[in-house]
């Protein structure tokens, strides 16, 4: 399963971009310089939403990750309106980890990927690839 989640969350992003640039820009504009680190059960990477077109300059990228921990079960049950992502923090089943201002720049750029995400047509598939992901957590 190594990288399979990163494979999926890549494909979900130019869908995005490639769907519904709008809601894509307007989340790059939103995050800025900020790195997202993700932590899946075996897998873990950061993105970063450089807007475009992203500066030469070394270091651009701020130095502190928003950290996010979570399983794909989770994340599936949350994006299927199965799980509250409250009661998901407070099981401590998602963790999040930023200072203010970037808490607040991720939970805007959340919100316009999911708008953006919902007018994708071709979403359902990874949706499903995502459903398998989490199905195959509990076998390991």
């Amino acid at each position: 399963m190594s990288g399979a989640m990163r494979a999926l969350v890549d494909d979900v992003l130019d869908c995005v971009a490639l769907e519904c640039p709008e809601a894509y820009l307007a989340m790059q504009r939103a995050l800025g310089a900020r790195r997202i680190g993700l932590a899946f059960r075996h897998e873990s990477f950061s993105l970063a939403f450089a807007p475009a077109p992203a500066p030469a300059a070394e270091g651009w990228f701020s130095e502190q990750p928003i950290a996010i921990r979570t399983t794909a079960r989770t994340l599936h049950d949350i994006l299927m309106g199965e799980r509250d992502p409250l009661d998901a923090i407070l099981a401590d089943e998602l963790t999040v980890h930023a200072g203010a201002d970037d808490l607040v720049a991720a939970a805007e750029a959340g919100l316009l990927f999911v708008k953006g995400a919902a007018r994708c047509t071709s979403l359902a598939p990874m949706l499903r690839r995502l459903k398998n992901l989490a199905e195959g957590e509990g076998e390991s």
